[in-house]
């Protein structure tokens, strides 16, 4: 009798924690075009406002700047030509640039630039990390690399479905990062302002875990959530 009793018992626990399981995340990118890569390039590494660099023309001394700030409105200003927008720009792409305003005065001229300091770049730890929040990085980042800076996964989260969103709603990509033992996605290059977001255990529906995280750290955030909320239901129907 107490066998019979016992096997009901065990299928409704079953039951109950297969429910309760964080469901996998079915959600695809809707990128036109990937930019997730290993590649750790300093190129590939945005200027922006308060970024700290170093100009000089070859051949022209008094040109030369030891260390510049690009102003919030993402401009550099440099002696004779003035402002410069640099912000947004590779450094091959901010020198083109300067080179270009700087043409106009000098002959072909052969631009150096370095950057001195790097300002504030942020990206999103969000869920079961240790130190979530915005975390400011000055250099290229894996993903694991990042994850270690916000203090590694709790006791909590799943370290087999670490998930990465980059872009805008019209431009979302969406990579599934296993960190326990991870292949190439965990040594993906890492951008400002992607959201790394650690599941976790028994959270059932991955855009009902995220959406208050999303919706709290941002705007630009929340539409995301917005999106994912929708295709989500999508995928259900699916």
């Amino acid at each position: 009798m107490q066998t019979h009793r016992i096997l009901p018992c065990a299928a409704l626990l079953c039951a109950v924690l297969t429910a309760c399981n964080s469901q996998p995340v079915k959600l695809r990118s809707t990128a036109t075009s990937a930019t997730l890569s290993p590649q750790l390039d300093w190129n590939a590494f945005p200027l922006g406002p308060n970024d700290v660099l170093r100009m000089s023309v070859y051949g022209h001394e008094p040109l030369a700047t030891p260390g510049t700030r690009v102003d919030m409105e993402g401009n550099l200003s440099l002696p004779m030509v003035g402002a410069v927008q640099v912000a947004g720009l590779s450094i091959s792409e901010a020198r083109a640039a300067i080179s270009a305003a700087y043409a106009k005065y000098v002959v072909d001229p052969q631009v150096d630039l370095s950057v001195v300091q790097h300002g504030a770049r942020r990206f999103y730890a969000l869920g079961e990390f240790a130190r979530p929040g915005a975390i400011e990085f000055d250099r290229p980042l894996t993903v694991m690399q990042a994850a270690a800076m916000a203090g590694g996964l709790t006791g909590r989260g799943v370290l087999d479905e670490v998930i990465l969103l980059r872009g805008t709603p019209e431009n979302l990509e969406i990579a599934v990062i296993d960190l326990e033992t991870p292949d190439e996605r965990g040594f993906l290059a890492l951008k400002p302002d992607d959201v790394l977001f650690a599941r976790r255990n028994n959270a059932g529906k991955f855009s009902d875990e995220i959406m208050p995280y999303l919706v709290a750290a941002s705007s630009s955030l929340a539409s995301v959530a917005t999106v994912l909320l929708i295709e989500d239901r999508l995928a259900e129907g699916n």
